[in-house]
């Protein structure tokens, strides 16, 4: 590996990295070539193999969109309730693929791309702005595309895939750009603004924060962050500010250069905060919402095993921040991975959303272990052929990722005959005519027919425990039907393989059968 040092990214190296950055692209895209092959002709890829429920959820929006609105209705839920300005990249996709005239699954795959690229070209970036040496940079992009833990071994030791590493993507960015549009293009603003951060607070720096430098893009990016993922730019955020914190106490004095640089990070992002709280404290369906989505972190042994092998690599520079706190990027990215790590364990329901990105920090110091520890104690000979041992057990997590969950299974796939049913429903309702369907079939529906359905999400569908069983009671005939077609003013009920496995159907008795595709029903109630 080269090790020349260079001030500026060289023309080579963005070949570099946009050759890296597109093969990993291309790897990403693998399961959905092997899932064109094993697939045959009686299952239906409904487009999301990765986290297919919330992915279900993002084409259910870029279809508001489609149909020309800017907020966010939950169609995973019977209710009519007001819209909110959250999540908003999708609609606002969806307005682009009316416009194109682009079906909303093409485009997010499309625009999952771009993503994933501007991820890497962003990873990069920030490694050119800590190191010059182009090993060191080519280490820490490698590091950070590819890292990851050893779930999948105590996966196969334990029988469970209860590990960050296996469930978390927004922690890793690989894994990011296999599940959305926003999870990597979070992970590409958080690199960009460490980068900002680093060299603003760099030793000898004084660039005031202002229109004609980085302090611009600085707000731009926290506003971005705001809108796509807003509890990522909480750690970073507080991180900053510590670092100002830390520098009055060791100067005795509030350096106001450093606090103008927090204040943009912190001002653009202000707005859309005070606009969340005010969602979830006056919009009824928001307030569900939130009380619903639970996503609480792992126990901290099941963290230390999803953080790794380059979490291990890392302690020896993590040591060395710790003693020095020096500003040279040591103080930051140890802030940034505390503050991460005591945010997830706080009493939130939100605790997994704060490690967003949360690798970063830990693959940087890895990388300056790497350099400054563990390439002095080990003979040249040995260091790559030491790296080349290393990288299957920081890799094996994405195998079992990328290929454990291509196979043809309920979910990510339905009975073809579904797929005929939703085609039919999509030149007959509207957005607020509500379907009825089984669980794994109404996951799908808002996203391909725009209506909504009464279950179809744990966290977007209001109430979802409630209405789970009420479905799944209608199916088997339990409570006489227990009035819910009359309730939630149910238009459309299919019936089809997934309803018969939950009950026989039986309500649907003296209702007109409006379509019939070999084991698929639909009726008019």
């Amino acid at each position: 590996m080269q090790t020349y040092d260079t001030v500026y990214i060289t023309p080579a190296e963005w070949r570099w990295v946009i050759i890296i950055g597109g093969a990993l692209v291309l790897l990403a895209f693998a399961p959905f070539l092997w899932v064109a092959v094993t697939a045959g002709e009686s299952w239906q890829f409904m487009g999301i193999i990765n986290n297919y429920r919330d992915g279900a959820t993002y084409l259910s929006k870029m279809m508001q969109g489609m149909n020309g609105s800017w907020l966010v209705h939950f169609q995973h839920t019977p209710e009519d309730h007001n819209g909110a300005f959250i999540q908003v990249i999708y609609p606002v996709l969806g307005q682009l693929a009316r416009l194109a005239n682009i079906q909303p699954i093409a485009l997010f795959h499309a625009v999952r791309v771009v993503a994933s690229l501007l991820m890497y070209i962003a990873l990069y970036h920030l490694g050119a702005a800590i190191w010059t040496r182009l090993r060191t940079r080519r280490l820490f992009f490698l590091l950070a595309a590819f890292g990851s833990g050893l779930g999948w071994l105590f996966s196969v030791l334990m029988g469970e895939a209860d590990f960050p590493d296996l469930v978390i993507p927004e922690m890793y960015p690989f894994y990011s750009s296999l599940v959305n549009v926003h999870f990597p293009l979070a992970i590409a603003c958080l690199a960009l603004l460490a980068s900002i951060f680093i060299m603003a607070y760099r030793p000898g720096s004084d660039a005031e924060p202002g229109l004609q430098n980085s302090g611009l893009i600085a707000a731009l990016l926290s506003l971005a962050l705001s809108l796509l993922y807003p509890q990522a730019l909480l750690p970073f955020g507080l991180s900053v500010g510590l670092c100002v914190a830390v520098a009055t106490w060791q100067t005795r004095r509030l350096p106001l250069r450093e606090l103008r640089w927090l204040l943009v990070v912190v001002l653009p992002a202000l707005p859309m905060a005070a606009y969340y709280y005010a969602v979830v404290q006056y919009n009824p369906a928001m307030t569900e919402w939130h009380r619903q989505n639970i996503t609480l972190m792992f126990s901290p042994p099941a963290l230390l095993v999803g953080m790794g092998v380059p979490l291990w690599i890392a302690l020896p520079g993590i040591y060395r921040a710790a003693r020095r706190l020096e500003p040279d990027g040591d103080r930051l990215m140890l802030l940034w991975l505390v503050t991460a790590l005591v945010l997830v364990y706080l009493p939130t329901t939100v605790q997994r959303r704060f490690t967003a990105g949360l690798m970063i920090p830990i693959i940087y110091f890895a990388t300056r272990a790497l350099e400054d520890f563990w390439f002095q104690h080990i003979n040249r000979w040995w260091r790559y052929r030491l790296l080349v041992l290393i990288i299957p057990p920081v890799t094996l997590s994405y195998v079992f990722i990328l290929f454990g969950n291509s196979r043809v299974q309920l979910g990510p796939f339905l009975q073809r005959d579904y797929a005929a049913a939703f085609q039919w429903l999509r030149t007959r309702v509207t957005p607020d005519d509500v379907v009825l369907a089984g669980e794994m079939a109404s996951i799908w529906i808002p996203a391909w027919t725009g209506a909504r359905v009464v279950y179809g999400h744990p966290f977007e569908t209001l109430q979802a425990d409630v209405k789970r069983q009420a479905v799944d009671d209608w199916y088997t005939g339990a409570s006489a039907c227990n009035g819910l077609i009359e309730r939630y003013e149910v238009r459309y009920v299919v019936v089809g393989p997934l309803e018969r496995d939950v009950g026989d159907a039986r309500c649907t008795d003296g209702m007109t059968l409006a379509f019939e595709k070999d084991g698929v029903q639909i009726f008019v109630p």
